[in-house]
């Protein structure tokens, strides 16, 4: 595992592996040592904005070149920009619902990159493998068919997790690997409508696993064969598992929305009794990350502006809350001590990844309406969509000296 992470971080050196949460799928973005808060008063310089249709798919940067996906009047848009000026340079589709509900609807799973190649994952089920210089594709799996898997409720929404040449789904019960070079079904779960969060590679009981946070219950299963290593139950109202789980040592942490909480597990033993617990510390869709021994998140929904929400702190050793910031919510990253938070209402603010209580160094409004997708950090450029279809870039200087 420690060899997978330094490969990750190499290749995301490199700029020709991108994907979901940064390069070790955390959140941390402590490989980009260059930007900075301090903006001028009219706030960052906008290097471009582009139109980039409805969706809530996240955005992925690999050698000057931008990918997300959005939907268009019955089809999905896989779309190619450049990073400079965003102007377009190449496009394919495929026809596609756009299934609003409750919200714009449109593509939710963010494209992933490793070398030449570029994946995505539909809303209904289709998995494609693409040559990221023309949009050529080397081959589409359709899940839905091809694996029996059903579509949940708000369509399948986790980023393709790609670890050796296995790529992994959250869909049907605990998961389905594909063959990353031909899309081809190595290993599938029985049929069940899924969660919504990324698989999380880990090590569990000395083998190499996934977890696989699904509609009721979190598995942890073998990255070989797809046998369950350990399970928790975890059910919530709609099955609306949506935030990745995090690994932090030989631990598992978990949380989700609807009065479920935060917990924290050791998946090495034959107990599922959690380590701690905190039912105020609700993660929606968007999961925390983790800084010198603190969790910092969001406790409630991104989309019910009635219901209060935090920004709060957690000791990751007890679980106890050790500050709360009011009427925050949305997406954050980490990188270099800050937290660059992202609201669910275009707002972006920087601010002091501490326990000692929250302390803002920036702010900028007007980034768009729905921001629910996490903001990306590459070469000091940040990167943010709306479902309602505007990416934009922000350019966000050097560090001085």
């Amino acid at each position: 595992m420690k060899l997978f992470l330094l490969i990750l971080s190499t290749l995301s050196a490199w700029s020709d592996w991108s994907q979901w949460r940064g390069p070790k799928g955390n959140g941390n973005f402590d490989h980009e040592t260059h930007w900075s808060h301090k903006w001028p008063a009219a706030g960052p310089n906008t290097l471009w904005t582009a139109i980039v249709h409805t969706g809530y798919s996240g955005i992925a940067v690999s050698e000057d070149r931008a990918y997300t996906l959005g939907n268009f009047e019955g089809d999905d848009l896989i779309q190619c920009l450049d990073v400079t000026t965003g102007q377009l340079i190449w496009s394919e589709k495929y026809p596609q619902d756009l299934i609003p509900k409750y919200n714009p609807g449109g593509p939710n799973a963010p494209p992933v990159i490793e070398d030449k190649w570029l994946y995505t994952f539909s809303k209904q089920g289709l998995v494609s493998s693409r040559d990221k210089a023309t949009g050529k594709a080397r081959w589409t799996t359709n899940i839905a068919t091809t694996a029996r898997a059903p579509m949940p409720t708000w369509g399948f929404s986790s980023a393709p997790v790609i670890v050796g040449d296995r790529l992994f789904l959250n869909a049907n019960s605990f998961g389905i690997a594909l063959d990353k070079n031909t899309g081809e079904v190595l290993w599938n779960s029985p049929p069940f409508s899924s969660g919504y969060a990324a698989a999380v590679p880990l090590n569990c009981r000395g083998q190499a696993a996934v977890a696989i946070f699904g509609n009721k219950i979190m598995h942890v299963v073998s990255q070989a064969d797809g046998k369950v290593l350990w399970k928790v139950d975890w059910p919530t109202r709609l099955g609306e598992n949506s935030a990745d789980p995090l690994i932090i040592g030989n631990k598992l942490y978990l949380s989700s929305w609807w009065g479920e909480g935060a917990a924290l597990f050791d998946p090495n033993l034959d107990s599922n009794k959690p380590i701690w617990t905190n039912k105020k510390f609700q993660n929606h869709i968007n999961p925390p990350v983790l800084h010198e021994g603190h969790l910092y998140g969001f406790d409630g929904p991104v989309h019910k502006k009635k219901i209060k929400s935090f920004l709060r702190c957690l000791d990751i050793k007890t679980g106890k809350t050790v500050w709360s910031q009011p009427n925050l919510r949305g997406s954050l990253i980490l990188s270099n001590g800050k937290l660059i938070i992202l609201t669910g209402n275009g707002s972006l603010i920087v601010a002091k990844a501490s326990p000692e209580g929250f302390e803002e160094f920036a702010r900028h409004e007007g980034l768009g309406k729905r921001t629910w997708t996490p903001p990306l950090l590459h070469k000091s450029k940040l990167f943010i969509r709306d479902a309602d279809g505007t990416a934009t870039c922000l350019k966000l200087g050097k560090k001085s000296s």
